[in-house]
């Protein structure tokens, strides 16, 4: 086998409690040949220190110490300094089985795979589930991309997220960070705190000639971390979904391959589903500034217009979604529906 070098990069911050258990797992790995980039994004705590220390005892270990600018901007530091034919990510709150990348790496020797995906474990206070996508295990060419794969690429039918939202559960060829589209190499969207993993993992896919993915093999596991920013209730949410969503309409609307023009409609969809659930659900928010925060954000022209194409009738959601969606798109019934929603 040739033995590929893969750089593993780790943004850290505020986890000083999980974090010798994540680097002790990738320390641990059966396959042998890694580049441990951690990243330190300022943190506050002990972590610093902690990466360091892991330096002095592993030669594969760098550390880069930065400045707190989130996590989109240290995976991109993690990058820019990445060695590795092949490139991977854990976050520092979670760990990985001891034989997830000799186990990915065999099946891409196998199948000279470009991009391949496992399943996870999502670990929460008092249980555990696995995480898995619905889509078919195994090998896609280039023609089974196209016609299996991009059909979804950046959204399910069911407007919830695509496979590779799981950047953790990649492993990916260097050179897909070029491709053949943008004259830059892909990168995260710095300052993007929520769903920064869709469009990364979107430009992989659309980059890759071939994919495999791993359907049932939970070799990473999550730890559902109450404390995360996916799980808190922010202000500038919508913000951050507005600034992804164009990035992703600059890059998808006009594709040359595939039309990927409804499934920009139903990410923003997606984040509209997402940022007024939050915004229903906020402590110590009045109705009245709910109903006005809402009425706000479907009065954004990006929304109107998505609603204007997208048929909500023929969408793959239950019809009591489907019947939020027509009061949102005709701006009906939205104090009725406040109430009765809670």
């Amino acid at each position: 086998m040739n033995m590929y070098k893969i750089s593993v990069i780790v943004p850290v911050y505020k986890t000083e409690q999980y974090l010798k258990r994540c680097v002790d797992s990738i320390i641990n790995q059966t396959y042998p040949n890694l580049e441990i980039i951690l990243v330190d994004d300022g943190s506050p705590d002990e972590c610093p220190k902690i990466c360091d220390r892991f330096a002095e005892t592993d030669k594969r270990i760098k550390v880069i110490h930065t400045q707190n600018t989130g996590v989109s901007a240290a995976r991109n530091a993690g990058l820019d300094v990445a060695t590795g034919e092949y490139l991977a990510f854990v976050d520092s709150d979670d760990y990985i089985e001891s034989t997830m990348y000799e186990e990915m790496m065999t099946l891409v020797q196998k199948s000279s795979c470009d991009l391949i995906m496992c399943d996870c474990v999502k670990e929460f206070q008092d249980h555990t589930e696995l995480y898995t996508h619905d889509i078919r295990s195994g090998y896609y060419g280039k023609q089974e991309l196209q016609t299996e794969y991009y059909p979804h690429l950046l959204m399910m039918e069911n407007v919830e997220y695509p496979a590779t939202i799981s950047n953790c559960l990649c492993l990916f060829k260097k050179e897909l960070l070029r491709g053949n589209r943008e004259k830059e190499e892909i990168r995260y969207i710095p300052g993007i705190r929520f769903s920064e993993d869709l469009l990364f993992g979107a430009q992989l896919m659309r980059n890759a000639e071939s994919f495999f993915y791993m359907k049932g093999k939970a070799f990473y596991h999550y730890f559902m971390n109450p404390a995360s920013a996916t799980h808190i209730y922010a202000p500038d949410k919508w913000d951050n979904y507005c600034k992804l969503h164009q990035k992703i309409k600059n890059y998808f609307w006009n594709d040359n391959v595939f039309d990927f023009r409804r499934q920009v409609d139903l990410c923003l969809l997606f984040f509209l589903y997402n940022t007024i659930g939050d915004i229903r659900g906020a402590e110590g928010m009045s109705q009245k500034e709910k109903i006005k925060k809402i009425k706000s954000i479907l009065d954004d022209k990006e929304v109107r217009h998505m609603f204007r194409r997208i048929q909500i009738l023929n969408l793959t959601v239950s019809w009591k979604l489907k019947v939020i969606s027509l009061c949102y798109k005709y701006r009906v019934g939205i104090n009725l529906l406040m109430k009765r929603l809670g």
